[in-house]
């Protein structure tokens, strides 16, 4: 029994880059939100435990039809992107509805998972500090400079 407003999954396609395939705005130029969520495990898994991902997959999307404008499954990275119309918050409550299904999910980027925070105070923006460490390291290449000074 299939339901239209369903969100659909061709499995096991081998096709074009994913930048070539997710759409990037919809008929009037907005531009789509995205994000994605690595499922540790899921290209070790069977066929019937990937088919099993799926129906899950499909159910905790079930409401956010008029959202989800795009969802694709990469089973040999273990990662699902969701492409959705930009609307507050939503990106948040579709990744915890899948997490609600696939409880191991976790968010690529954002502060989705539901994690307790480190006692440990951050310091600026993450990837300012991340961006900090590599051009240190960048300046380092070539020369012979001990990295702890």
């Amino acid at each position: 029994m299939s339901d239209a407003r369903t969100p659909s999954c061709t499995p096991y396609l081998v096709s074009s880059p994913l930048w070539s395939r997710a759409p990037l705005r919809d008929e009037l130029g907005q531009a789509y939100s995205d994000f994605m969520l690595l499922i540790p495990g899921l290209k070790q898994q069977n066929e019937a435990g990937v088919e099993g991902c799926l129906y899950s997959i499909r159910q905790s999307l079930i409401g956010f039809e008029d959202v989800v404008v795009y969802v694709d499954l990469n089973i040999k990275l273990s990662l699902l992107w969701i492409s959705v119309r930009p609307a507050p918050g939503i990106s948040s409550r579709i990744a915890q509805a899948v997490q609600r299904e696939i409880p191991h999910a976790k968010v690529v980027a954002g502060d989705f998972n539901p994690e307790e925070k480190s006692d440990k105070p951050l310091s600026g923006n993450g990837l300012s500090l991340f961006v900090r460490r590599v051009k240190r390291r960048l300046k380092l290449i070539g020369q012979d400079v001990d990295p702890t000074k």
